[in-house]
């Protein structure tokens, strides 16, 4: 499909020289492959652009393709010949190492940071949105080429720990033991309300609670701070098992998750020895001056930026923008990227701004390589969670009802399916994260049990259902087909099939319905493109929606292992399931999610 599009490129650039040449997807494989509006062209050439398509139609030819002029747009469509062969050639027929939609190394390096929790807090639904965006993102750049750091900037320094070492101090009983009692770390599935992180959650909403009535208590979070950033023995003493013990916990989750990282260790206090040399570098730029009771600014109104970006508190204490100034710099140093992606939510859109402000006027290299990726928040019916008050929904307890309710059907309708808590655990997982993807990233998502846990419809166990749909008419197919569609390796983003040769130009894949799931496949490699150019998992999400719905017209309409089809008839339309399934798999694997063979 690029050497269709380059072809196609090509021709229309010879008949339109010095015309910028854009094609776009038709909506159907009914109305082509490949579309050129004419609308631009026709301008700058002078023309109508219902003329200019019709003229274009009557003097480009491409070899198992038809021009069709329909109103201002030159449609190319191909014969079902040329599609089936140009489709099912890149999904089964590509070379070793290079899967159905992946770019060769481009020598582009690209930093994620993502997910990026803060020590002592439990994960929520929220964090869903960063980690498995952030993962989605750093998958989809590797396939398309790009060296990619994955990067956890964990909340591990700040006010936030003089607010856990005041509460703790005042509450805790019994030193380590208080946290730790009766909690087994060799536990693969702990109580969530029993491990040490819930009950330095608990610590926290109530100290938050309290501090309501008697507002000195923020003072004394303050000042355990404050002796935190100096050094204070005891405060360094507690802050490193509080992270610990939020570490240990956290890896348990992105395991489940199937989410890693390159580094865990350079969250926020990885830079406390680099946040007085990023001061004096802003000093001597003649950049820092002095705010309101003593604090140090910069001013940001020359570049359109009313709110100056405060860099170190009146008590001489630093805050996030220091940090996050103090890793930029890291960051150029230490990797020399092209572009840093901050997945985080639309809440820091505003830091993010000031943030990228002052690295360009402290250094031009920065320009244009730094992007704030938001993301709207997870709400509540009743509104916006906070950790502090408590009110938020556990993302384990979301996996576990998902998984709980997944598994439920299954020994309503198959109770017979082999390892089934296993399978139900994929597709609970499926369910949530697919439901995340689905949803546009700018925009806040409420969040209700229906509609996350939906098993029909557009979602991802509606996807792998697909699947494994494919894989049963696989293995009833008899002989190898079912390895063909079978991973034998996973190596980062990519997922290897055995080499196979299949036929692709049989009148098995001529029928409409075989067609028109040729066309969606057709549409995954610009939809894993989309992803990276807009930073978010929509575009794959729906499209691999587009294709599992194609299947099932397919699978009604096409009987695939009807005894009276002529066997290049049913060696074609299993060429296809295979293909297919390839297709899906890649799909979800490149969003964080697995594909069942059997449900």
């Amino acid at each position: 499909m690029d050497a269709l599009r380059t072809t196609f490129e090509q021709r229309l650039a010879a008949a339109l020289p010095g015309v910028e040449i854009a094609l776009e997807r038709p909506k159907s494989g009914d109305l082509g492959d490949l579309a050129f509006p004419c609308f631009r062209a026709a301008k700058q050439l002078g023309k109508n652009p219902v003329q200019l398509s019709q003229e274009l139609a009557s003097s480009i030819a491409i070899e198992g393709a038809s021009l069709v002029a329909a109103g201002p747009y030159l449609n190319l469509k191909l014969t079902p010949a040329a599609r089936a062969q140009a489709v099912m050639g890149a999904i089964v027929g590509a070379p070793a190492g290079r899967p159905y939609g992946a770019r060769p190394a481009n020598g582009k390096k690209v930093i994620v940071e993502y997910s990026s929790p803060n020590i002592a807090k439990l994960f929520t639904i929220g964090h869903l949105r960063s980690t498995m965006i952030g993962h989605a993102l750093a998958q989809t750049h590797r396939f398309l080429g790009y060296d990619v750091v994955r990067l956890n900037h964990l909340g591990d320094w700040g006010t936030q720990f003089g607010t856990l070492l005041a509460a703790y101090t005042r509450w805790a009983q019994d030193g380590n033991a208080d946290l730790e009692r009766d909690f087994d770390w060799a536990d693969p599935a702990p109580d969530k309300r029993r491990t040490p992180l819930f009950r330095l959650f608990q610590l926290y909403v109530r100290f938050h609670a309290e501090e309501e009535a008697d507002p000195a208590m923020r003072d004394e979070a303050r000042g355990w701070f404050k002796r935190l950033e100096e050094g204070d023995v005891e405060a360094r003493r507690l802050w490193s098992w509080f992270r610990e013990i939020s570490l240990r916990e956290f890896q348990r989750i992105y395991d489940r998750l199937g989410v890693g990282f390159d580094t865990l260790e350079q969250g926020e206090a990885f830079y406390e020895d680099r946040l007085a040399p990023t001061l004096k570098q802003l000093e001597d730029a003649r950049l820092l001056v002095e705010g309101d009771k003593g604090a140090r600014i910069v001013e940001l109104e020359d570049v359109g930026i009313a709110t100056p970006c405060l860099v170190q508190k009146a008590d001489g204490t630093s805050i996030y923008a220091t940090r996050d100034l103090a890793a930029a710099l890291y960051r150029k140093e230490a990797y020399g990227f092209d572009r840093c992606l901050y997945v985080v939510g639309a809440d820091q859109v505003l830091h993010f701004q000031q943030i990228f402000a002052v690295l360009d006027k402290l250094d031009s290299w920065f320009k244009g390589r730094m992007l704030h990726t938001p993301f709207g928040m997870v709400k509540l019916p009743e509104g916006k969670m906070s950790t502090r008050k408590g009110n938020v929904i556990f993302l384990e307890d979301v996996l576990d009802e998902a998984k709980e309710r997944v598994a439920a059907i299954i020994e309503e309708k198959n109770p017979e399916l082999k390892d089934k808590a296993a399978v139900a655990e994929i597709l609970g997982m499926g369910a949530v994260v697919f439901f995340d993807a689905m949803n546009d990233r700018v925009k806040p998502i409420t969040f209700t049990w229906d509609r996350v846990i939906a098993l029909d419809g557009d979602t991802g166990p509606y996807v792998q259902y697909a699947h494994a749909r494919i894989l049963s008419v696989l293995r009833k197919a008899g002989g190898d087909w079912a390895a063909k569609a079978q991973v034998v390796s996973e190596d980062g983003p990519f997922l290897a099939f055995p080499k196979a040769e299949l036929p692709t130009d049989s009148a098995g894949l001529a029928a409409p319905e075989a067609q028109a799931l040729l066309f969606e496949l057709a549409g995954l490699p610009g939809a894993i493109a989309a992803v990276a150019d807009g930073c978010m998992a929509t575009p794959l999400a729906r499209q691999l929606v587009a294709v599992a719905r194609s299947f099932s017209g397919y699978y009604t309409n096409c009987p695939i292992l009807a005894p009276d089809n002529a066997p290049e008839i049913r060696d074609a339309r299993l060429a296809l399931c295979v293909a297919t399934a390839r297709a899906l798999r890649q799909g979800l694997f490149l969003m964080g999610i697995r594909a069942p063979e059997e449900m």
